[in-house]
């Protein structure tokens, strides 16, 4: 029978042990017709089991962790206890983070350099638009259990350069209680979620609702988000049928990065507001598995997604006042050039701000459908995956820029007046069709081998709306062929050996295809113009490692190294040109870039103890030399930098570590300690290394759980325990264009982090 359970005792513990054990496996179904055989192997449906012949590292989370951690988003847990995780507070809201791992981006912005994916139940959750990741849509009570898979991994798909996250749900067989929890705490948040499971010999049902709510520690920073999930099953011994439904509704207010003049004199303080995101999500998705015989497993699904974005941005502008004679009006940036209405007026120089509003309607469907094989070939044993998959969208995006006044509180006013060159309606279509292929091959009881390959097709078009722009029409195909292979050998019981060689790729995005050329920037996520073809991107990876785990009557020890080198071949950046908002520029194939460095992580638990603690060192650099955009920035020459090659990728710290200490004072009191440290990052638009960078910092939370009865707990979660000033983003701008009397005056804006913040918590569960 299949049984490879993961404790989870304490947080981590799960995360630790499955680096290192190796019994481990994402999922813990037990099929009672199957008796003797092991699935192994991962694959974007998250059907196989994780083991120690993965040639790879793995970091594997359980509900029970990310309900101890008391984490109110999957992003949130990530960058807490996620080796190697680390954030850009871009947006500044708490569920926009931008997400990265080995320094490639999960990020909700478009204009981050995305490359790692997301799968949730086997549906490929970043959006066809610009690859991004939504992470306010993704509920934190629906997670069962969550592998996040290190390195360049081709059967993963598009994106796969950093890594992949997989997420699979919770249904009434997987989780059966009931919970009910509440809490409160600093700047105005509240929180509430209830779940329950339920099944019988054959049906299950589980319903999760939870709703999160802040005033934000930032002035006019807002949040709410509304989840809804459910998912109804019918499982007998040699099938499962499982069908997900996910609703959510986000109203986000994240005011991003100020100057440091504005900094240094009120860290709560925005530039300009509003900036304002609103998300409504709904999916369904079906997932059906069936063992053919003891040795054969068919898996298949298939889903449909609509996803509706609304962006409303108050924004300095970028016109300008007219000379004489039409000192009276405004003018085009650098030129004489009066700007119009939509009526063809010539609009007034009152206005002194602009509004970028615009919408996005996504819809996508999809399905795959996977065939699981373990064949005994003499003493040799094989575990094949042979999969295809298909992923569709469409995606209607319009925009328009209105004229407004800024207020003395630096939001913005409505005019109604919108500029007669700033619309645009488009219609962008993405499919996604691949063939997959993974062998691990067990040549003996030390010695493993896994090769994969895919044949990826992306075909990314687009089509003019408004009859305005037939030049937008366009079509781009792209074809890749990727593969791996990867070893693993048992030197002792105690310690073995992997490494691997990988390739992947990822095809630009209609948002990328959109806005690539220098001499028509966009204002994202707005304006496009007809633009010329990128590259895909190639990533090339080496990756070798040692893990190991040892074990006495006091104490169980495991750890992980790993050494790394990824190669991006034609890399996608966005340029920025400059500007009040500093979101104005192109995308656009800068070259080749290195990721390499090293992981090292490791867990000690003894009696009532247990110390996790893991530490990255990530050497990110262009490997060509190129002429970078930054007007903005205080040694660019008529708007430029020199990037010679080794310079430093911005955004990306040198160094980060984690620690985690636990510890059962009794059977109802049990509490955690988690410090995480981080080097400080160059900041958007320095990628010629020419000025400061962000501060490191340290930051210290903790948690403390006691248990009044069996089904009652309360709970308590303090966040940046000694009131740390830090900043993890920053980017350069025009702060004169708005602030006119700020005592420094330097273009340097940085997005401050939280202040130390409290929360009470109570759950009851039956």
């Amino acid at each position: 029978m299949i049984s490879l359970p993961v404790s989870h005792k304490w947080p981590f513990r799960g995360l630790v042990l499955s680096l290192f054990l190796p019994s481990l496996s994402v999922a813990e179904t037990e099929y009672k017709l199957v008796e003797n055989v092991r699935v192994v192997g991962m694959s974007p449906m998250g059907v196989g089991s994780l083991t120690e012949l993965s040639p790879f590292q793995v970091q594997i989370f359980s509900a029970e962790d990310i309900d101890k951690d008391k984490a109110y988003s999957v992003a949130e847990f990530l960058n807490q206890h996620g080796g190697g995780i680390s954030v850009n507070d871009a947006q500044n809201n708490p569920l926009q983070p931008d997400i990265r791992f080995r320094g490639y981006a999960a990020s909700p912005l478009l204009g981050s350099s995305q490359g790692l994916v997301v799968y949730y139940n086997g549906v490929r959750v970043n959006e066809l638009f610009g690859d991004t990741v939504n992470w306010d849509l993704l509920p934190a009570s629906s997670v069962q259990e969550m592998a996040l898979i290190a390195g360049v991994n081709p059967i993963f798909g598009q994106n796969a350069l950093g890594g992949a996250i997989v997420i699979k749900s919770k249904t009434g067989f997987s989780s059966s209680q009931g919970a009910i929890e509440v809490s409160a705490g600093s700047f105005g948040q509240r929180a509430i979620s209830v779940s329950k499971g339920v099944h019988g010999e054959n049906w299950g049902g589980f319903l999760a609702l939870e709703k999160y709510e802040e005033d934000g520690w930032r002035d006019y920073s807002p949040t709410e988000a509304r989840n809804l999930y459910a998912s109804l099953s019918r499982h007998d011994d040699s099938s499962e049928l499982d069908v997900f439904f996910n609703f959510s509704d986000t109203y986000l207010k994240g005011n991003g990065a100020i100057p440091v003049g504005l900094l240094e004199t009120d860290r709560e303080a925005v530039f300009t507001h509003p900036d304002l995101t609103e998300n409504q999500m709904s999916m369904t998705s079906i997932v059906y598995s069936r063992w053919l015989s003891d040795e054969l497993k068919l898996s298949v699904n298939g889903f449909y997604r609509q996803v509706d974005t609304r962006s409303f941005n108050g924004d300095g502008t970028e016109f300008e006042d007219c000379d004489a004679p039409n000192d009276d009006f405004l003018c085009e940036d650098d030129s004489d050039e009066l700007a119009r209405d939509q009526f063809d007026n010539a609009v007034s120089g009152e206005f002194d701000a602009v509004n970028n509003i615009s919408r996005r309607q996504q819809r996508s469907w999809g399905a795959s459908a996977q065939i699981y094989w373990h064949l005994d070939v003499g003493s040799v044993n094989h575990h094949i995956t042979l999969g295809a998959d298909y992923l569709a969208g469409i995606t209607d995006f319009d925009s328009q820029v209105e004229f407004a006044s800024l207020t003395d509180v630096r939001s913005t006013t409505r005019s109604g007046l919108y500029d007669a060159e700033g619309f645009t309606s488009l219609r962008a279509s993405t499919d996604l069709a691949a063939l997959y292929f993974s062998d691990t091959v067990e040549l003996s009881d030390r010695l493993s081998l896994t090769a994969i390959m895919r044949y990826n097709v992306v075909d990314v078009g687009a089509k003019d709306l408004s009859g305005e722009r037939p030049e937008l029409t366009a079509k781009h195909s792209y074809k890749s062929l990727n593969g791996g292979l990867g070893a693993r050998w048992v030197l002792t019981d105690a310690l073995s050996v992997y490494a691997g060689v990988y390739q992947s790729s990822r095809a630009p995005t209609p948002v990328e295809l959109a806005c690539s050329h220098p001499d028509a920037p966009c204002i994202l996520p707005n304006t496009f113009l007809a633009d010329p073809p990128l590259k895909d991107v190639v990533a090339r990876s080496v990756e070798w490692g040692l893990r190991g785990e040892s074990a006495s009557y006091r104490a169980v020890l495991a750890w992980n190294m790993a050494l790394f080198a990824t190669v991006n071949q034609d890399d996608i950046h966005f340029q920025t040109v400059g500007g009040v908002s500093s979101n104005e520029g192109f995308f656009t194939n800068i070259g080749d870039t290195r990721h390499q460095g090293i992981e090292v992580s490791g867990s000690l638990t003894s009696g009532k103890w247990l110390l996790d603690i893991s530490y990255t060192y990530l050497d990110a650099y262009y490997e060509t030399s190129f002429i970078s955009f930054s007007p903005n920035h205080p040694n660019s020459v008529d708007g430029a930098l020199a990037v010679e090659k080794g310079s430093k990728i911005p955004s990306i710290p040198e160094h980060s570590a984690k620690l985690s200490l636990g510890y059962q004072w009794t059977e109802s009191v049990n509490s955690n300690i988690a410090i995480n440290t981080s080097s400080g990052a160059y900041l958007r638009g320095d990628e010629a290394n020419q000025d400061n960078k962000t501060g490191s910092y340290i930051v210290v939370n903790a948690n403390l759980e006691y248990k009044l009865a069996n089904n009652i707990a309360l709970s308590i979660q303090a966040k940046n325990i000694f009131d740390e000033e830090y900043e993890r983003f920053g980017l350069y701008g025009e702060p004169d264009e708005v602030i006119e009397d700020l005592e420094n005056e330097s273009p340097r804006f940085l997005s401050p982090a939280a202040p130390r913040s409290l929360a009470l918590g109570i759950k009851y569960s039956w």
